[in-house]
């Protein structure tokens, strides 16, 4: 086996023993035994992630705070806020390794913009 493989098997090991990971899924189980919660949980994750990532957004502040909004009583909820908190630290986590690697390698992705 080539070491580039046996890496990639340490890194995925070291990733899903850590604790940001351990603690990503230990509240994603929580969150998955209430069926009601959980689909309220995705449609506000959708509807962020459809936010965060939209160009024609004209005021972001006011639009994640309607969002915020409407799903105030979901957020309330303690378990809500530390599940939502812990994947964005879990997400920062992958970046951070994500953009390690990519920084590294000499790639040529001019044609990107």
């Amino acid at each position: 086996m080539r070491r580039i493989d046996e890496f990639k098997k340490e890194i995925i090991h070291e990733i899903l023993n850590s604790e940001e990971y351990r603690e990503y899924r230990r509240l994603q189980s929580e969150i998955d035994r209430t069926p009601d919660l959980k689909r309220q949980v995705d449609e506000f994750r959708m509807k962020n992630f459809e936010l965060q990532n939209s160009e024609n957004v004209p005021d972001m502040f006011a639009a994640m705070e309607n969002l915020n909004k409407e799903y105030a009583d979901m957020r309330n909820q303690d378990i809500v806020n530390r599940y939502l908190m812990t994947e964005i630290t879990f997400c920062r986590f992958m970046r951070d390794i994500y953009k390690d690697i990519a920084e590294a390698v000499d790639m040529d992705l001019d044609f990107l913009g």
